[in-house]
This record gives C-alpha cells, sequence and structure tokens, in this order.
C-alpha cells in the first residue's frame, strides 16, 4: 500500500507531531468523528447532518486511505460505524464517500498513488455501494422518471457518478449509467434510450474536447431531452460559456443535482397528468 499525507493531516491538533500516517492511524481519528457523530444523535437527531458534514475531512480522509488499502476491511469497518452512529445511506454518500473519492481523484491528479490503486478503490466502492441497506424512500417523484448518467469519452473520474446513479435508483429514478464508452457507442445507446433527462459528467478541462461534441449530438438527436451537467467542469464556468452547446442546467455536486432532478420530476409529473 502507498503511504500518504492528506493535506489537512497539518491542520489537526491531534496529529501536528506526526510525520507520516498509514491508514490505521486515520481510521482512529475518523473513529474519534464518528464517536462525536453517535453522541450528538443521541442528544439532538436534528443536527446529526450538520454535524456529520462537519466531521466529513477525517472520515473521508480515513475511508480514502482504507479503500487503497488492500490489507484490511477497514473502509467496510467505517462505514458500518457511520450506519450505527445514525447516518443514513444518504448521508453517507454525499458527506463521506463522495469526499472521500474526490480526495483519491486529487491524490491520483497529484501523481501521489497510481491508477491502480485508484482501480482498485473504485471496485470497492462500487461494491460498498451495493451493500448499503435498500431502505431509501422516494418523495414527490415518481418511478416513471428515468435519466441516463454518462461520462464524457475518456473521463476516467467516474466515482461520483458511479455514487450519484446509486442515490438516485433509491430515489425511484429508473437510472441507466454509460461509463468507459465512446462518444460512437455512447449516441447508438441514446438513440434508443427515452428517459427524459441525461446527466453528462465531465471531470475537468481534460474532457472538454470530447464534452463539446457529445452535447452537440444529443442536442441534435435528442432535442427533447433535459440536460444536467457536473462534474469538477461545473467550477470552471469561463470554459463552459466557450461550448457551442449549452447543457440546461449545471449541478456542482450531487445535493445541487438532487434538487434540480426533484424539478425536472415535478416537471415531467405535471406533463403526465396534465
Amino acid at each position: 500500500m502507498t503511504t500518504i499525507i492528506p493535506p489537512e493531516i497539518d491542520e489537526l491538533p491531534p496529529l501536528r507531531a506526526v510525520a507520516t500516517m498509514t491508514s490505521a492511524g486515520v481510521v482512529d481519528l475518523a473513529r474519534h468523528a464518528i464517536a462525536r457523530l453517535r453522541d450528538e444523535n443521541s442528544r439532538d437527531t436534528r443536527a446529526l447532518a450538520d454535524v456529520s458534514r462537519a466531521m466529513g475531512s477525517p472520515v473521508a480522509s480515513a475511508l480514502a486511505f482504507a479503500l487503497i488499502d488492500d490489507t484490511s476491511d477497514t473502509a467496510d469497518q467505517i462505514v458500518s460505524e457511520l450506519l450505527a452512529a445514525g447516518l443514513s445511506v444518504e448521508d453517507i454518500c454525499l458527506d463521506h464517500l463522495a469526499p472521500a473519492a474526490r480526495r483519491l481523484g486529487e491524490w491520483w491528479d497529484a501523481d501521489r498513488i497510481p491508477f491502480t490503486e485508484v482501480t482498485m478503490a473504485t471496485s470497492r466502492m462500487q461494491m460498498m455501494l451495493r451493500r448499503m441497506p435498500k431502505s431509501r424512500q422516494s418523495g414527490n417523484i415518481g418511478s416513471a422518471n428515468g435519466a441516463t448518467f454518462v461520462a464524457v469519452p475518456g473521463e476516467t473520474h467516474t466515482l461520483g457518478l458511479m455514487m450519484a446513479a446509486d442515490l438516485f435508483r433509491r430515489h425511484d429514478w429508473d437510472v441507466s449509467l454509460l461509463i468507459d464508452i465512446s462518444h460512437d457507442e455512447i449516441m447508438a445507446i441514446l438513440a434508443d434510450d427515452d428517459r427524459p433527462l441525461i446527466g453528462l459528467s465531465c471531470a475537468g478541462t481534460h474532457s472538454l474536447k470530447a464534452l463539446a461534441p457529445l452535447l452537440a449530438a444529443i442536442r441534435q438527436q435528442r432535442p427533447d431531452a433535459f440536460i444536467m451537467l457536473g462534474g469538477h467542469i461545473a467550477n470552471l464556468p469561463d470554459r463552459l460559456a466557450e461550448l457551442p452547446d449549452q447543457p440546461d442546467t449545471v449541478v456542482t455536486d450531487i445535493r445541487a443535482a438532487e434538487a434540480e432532478m426533484s424539478r425536472v420530476g415535478e416537471i415531467l409529473m405535471s406533463r403526465r397528468t396534465g
């Protein structure tokens, strides 16, 4: 396993004197955070989500370490403890697993971990998502709503997209997930797919060349589709403004996507009932 020092570790008082750290050390820190979550939950359940987000950094660090440690099951243990602390599956995904996925992407971009470890972490996170309790109840969105989530061709940062697909399925959306396929393969699938919402994921400027022709092709082939764009590229509005074809909406994270899809779901439902 590769030993990594997360940038924020120096800011955490219990670890200022530590020069290097293995996954076990960060897991201990995460467990202190989880204990605080459990304690807060016992006193005020309404504050749990806010405390969860406040404690997210150490837990995300621990999860990131654990996901690339193939010698232990600490990642599963951390998630189990978060569930025991009273967090919902959605809070675990949004406040802990998603930041862990971003951290892995940052470490890879900085050449601090190899692609093989990112691949292993991706596989392990997929298995964790499949084992999550299927207790998420839908709100006012009907199961007839459908979405196709697409990673832009050549995009390798796909953990967040997979997590989003899992979460929206828990909201009773019919979600198709297209990852690691070419432009032509994507368009061939979309030609026979009538799901009204298409969510595109683009992590950064390296994928802009593939994003522009994909947006243009979707607009031509599926002019009725609602196109939502997410990923790190959403934080670069100047670059997005240069695209000849624009998405219908841009979201910066899964929570924003959830709100937008809820809004679109209501529009689609009103069309069906109106």
